[in-house]
């Protein structure tokens, strides 16, 4: 007899990444929070696109660099319209890019937080699923904590005693077969 119940989660962030950064109104490295904003600048047909930062002792704000001096026809006409209305998705989608952040030579302080969200659908087998689609790093114990309300140190007995085996097919799931 098995305890566990099959199902599939999504990992929604409820923040982006925070940073640390010099900021030049505190005059030392702090962090810096994002204000879930972005600020577009044309000149001409030449367009720079900047996630605004915060920093979470003074309010100094910092532009993240998102596109730098881009021609407005190479831009996705429906990525610019959701850009210059602050869409939330989008902002999401370039505030946990590790790519943009390693590019901005912008250090990660830590990985955001987090809900897992019940997607209600049936899941083939015996398996718990986990579609991550920001690929964020989370270990898998923690996961396993959160999803079967059990202690870390129960779900890390769980794996390692092989009670649960992990897969993972792709970069933005796991899962784990009992």
């Amino acid at each position: 007899m098995n305890c566990f119940e099959a199902a599939e989660y999504e990992i929604i962030p409820t923040e982006t990444y925070k940073i640390l950064r010099n900021c030049s109104g505190c005059g030392s490295k702090t962090v810096c929070r994002s204000t879930n904003k972005v600020r577009v600048n044309a000149n001409g047909k030449q367009i720079d696109v900047w996630l605004i930062y915060q920093c979470t002792k003074c309010k100094h704000t910092y532009n993240l660099p998102i596109r730098s001096h881009i021609n407005k026809n190479r831009l996705n006409k429906a990525e610019y319209e959701a850009l210059l209305r602050n869409d939330q998705e989008i902002v999401y989608q370039y505030g946990l890019d590790r790519v943009l952040f390693q590019k901005n030579d912008a250090e990660i302080l830590e990985e955001p937080a987090y809900v897992l969200r019940d997607t209600g659908e049936d899941t083939e087998g015996d398996a718990i699923r986990f579609r991550n689609p920001y690929h964020l790093r989370i270990r898998y114990d923690k996961l396993i904590a959160e999803c079967l309300k059990i202690s870390r140190s129960e779900a890390k007995r769980v794996l390692e005693n092989g009670v649960l085996s992990v897969e993972q097919p792709s970069d933005n799931e796991v899962i784990f077969q009992y």
